[in-house]
């Protein structure tokens, strides 16, 4: 077949298509110094730090560990081979990177995209001052990837090099003094927040972590997920629970209603904990079996001891009799006739333990947050928190009621019970608005239809 002009063009925009580029994951390497200057060695990160920010892409700190588990040097000198080994193995299908010089303070970069599945190489080149750096740039970011440019207009050059040079000695060094310095002048920044955030909290920084990562927008989904991972390990559980309701908004994933469980059972209300496990498709737990686990030591907060340990040989089937299993076992054994199958064999295991594990430090958490294919219905867990409301606006607990509906709101915002009810009956403002939005824009859909 003959390939007109006008096709020849069509292919070759989706070939390198920006929108194609920004959907994949993407790695950007160091761009290498071409001046005679190393005093802006600097910016051979900025720009991949630029270029990260601007589309999504790994990390600076999960891209350097990649080179560093195939012990080669952090540089800018990397063959474009190992650079296409290491990208791989992070999963991209696409490797930025390029080089740069300066002269009479204007900076001249020369960009290289690939796509590596085809080997294909896309080049191009710009010139910006050097006092204009880096906001000037954002018309050739949006040109050549399709992103949008990622920092506030107030960020300054100045800024930039500092968040940059904070960045890789906190990476670097575990030093993160001069980059919490600067988020502390700097709230605004969400590249800034989202980087500093994760750092602190892959370090286990998880107090520090919090601070950040709360900044994050609600659109911000991974970030919420952390954030709530953060209040699990500092006991902030009610936090916690707010966060991992506001992840399932968007993205219904097994670790989001696994963690809103354990959070509802260490807040004291077992049965709303059951009811999220509940919610899970039935094929879960043989793809998870944490989930499995996490029912047994909900049945047992809930004194059923027996129901616990029949779920508990569910998980030693999918998985294997661990010691985890073992102390959750006895535990359940103990308060029972111990006439259950599991209830042999579990003294060594609970004889190695340090002191006597309480019920709650046994549910487990899940450290995940990637959506997978298992989509919870969680029509059942807003079904449960209306009739918790309603039984407690009858029994003239307001306070009460509402933290049900807002429970619900969290998890579908235009729910119409639970914004009726927190309209009419508990007189809440917002909700009379969102309501008569709502109620509007359904009769307009109506008349459009007549």
């Amino acid at each position: 077949m003959i390939m007109t002009k006008r096709n020849s063009f069509i292919f070759l925009f989706l070939l390198f298509s920006p929108f194609l580029m920004a959907r994949g994951k993407v790695v950007v390497f160091p761009f290498e110094n071409r001046s005679d200057n190393s005093r802006v060695e600097w910016l051979s990160y900025g720009l991949e730090v630029l270029f990260e920010d601007s589309l999504g892409a790994v990390s600076l700190s999960d891209r350097m560990d990649a080179v560093d588990r195939m012990d080669v040097p952090d540089t800018a000198g990397l063959t474009l081979a190992t650079r296409v080994i290491i990208a791989r193995k992070l999963g991209a299908d696409t490797l930025i990177t390029g080089n740069f010089s300066i002269s009479d303070n204007i900076i001249s970069i020369e960009f290289f995209c690939y796509r590596i599945d085809r080997l294909l190489e896309k080049k191009a080149r710009c010139t910006v001052s050097k006092f204009g750096f880096p906001a000037d740039l954002a018309p050739f970011i949006r040109k050549e990837t399709g992103a949008a440019y990622p920092y506030p207009k107030t960020f300054s050059s100045h800024a930039f090099e500092a968040y940059v040079r904070g960045m890789l000695r906190a990476g670097v060094n575990d030093d993160f003094t001069e980059i919490e310095k600067l988020a502390g002048k700097i709230s605004d920044c969400e590249p800034l927040n989202r980087n500093l955030g994760n750092l602190l909290y892959d370090t286990g920084r998880y107090k520090e972590a919090l601070l950040y990562l709360k900044r994050l927008p609600e659109t911000d989904t991974a970030g919420l997920f952390r954030s709530g991972m953060c209040c699990t390990v500092l006991k902030k559980f009610s936090d916690g629970l707010i966060y991992f309701l506001q992840t399932l908004k968007t993205r219904r994933d097994t670790a989001s209603v696994v963690n809103a469980a354990g959070c509802l059972l260490n807040l004291g209300h077992p049965a709303e904990a059951s009811a999220f496990l509940d919610s899970l498709p039935e094929k879960t737990p043989v793809k998870e079996p944490v989930v499995l686990f996490d029912r047994a030591v909900v049945e047992a907060a809930q004194g059923k001891w027996n129901f616990a340990l029949d779920v508990l040989s569910r998980y030693v089937a999918v998985f294997r009799f661990t010691d985890k299993a073992k102390v959750l076992a006895f535990f359940c054994c103990g308060r029972c006739s111990g006439s259950h199958p599991l209830c042999a064999d579990t003294e060594d295991a609970v004889s190695a333990q340090k002191g006597k594990p309480g019920l709650l430090s046994m549910y487990q958490f899940c450290t995940g947050g990637k959506t997978d294919s298992t989509v919870p219905d969680l029509l059942e867990i807003k079904e449960l928190y209306l009739e918790k409301a309603r039984e407690a606006l009858n029994a003239g607990e307001k306070d009460e009621a509402i933290d049900s509906l807002q429970k619900i709101l969290y998890l579908d915002p235009l729910q119409k019970d639970a914004l009726e009810m927190l309209c009419n009956r508990c007189k809440d403002a917002d909700a009379c608005k969102k309501l008569k939005t709502l109620t509007a824009a359904k009769q307009s859909g109506s008349a459009e239809h007549q």
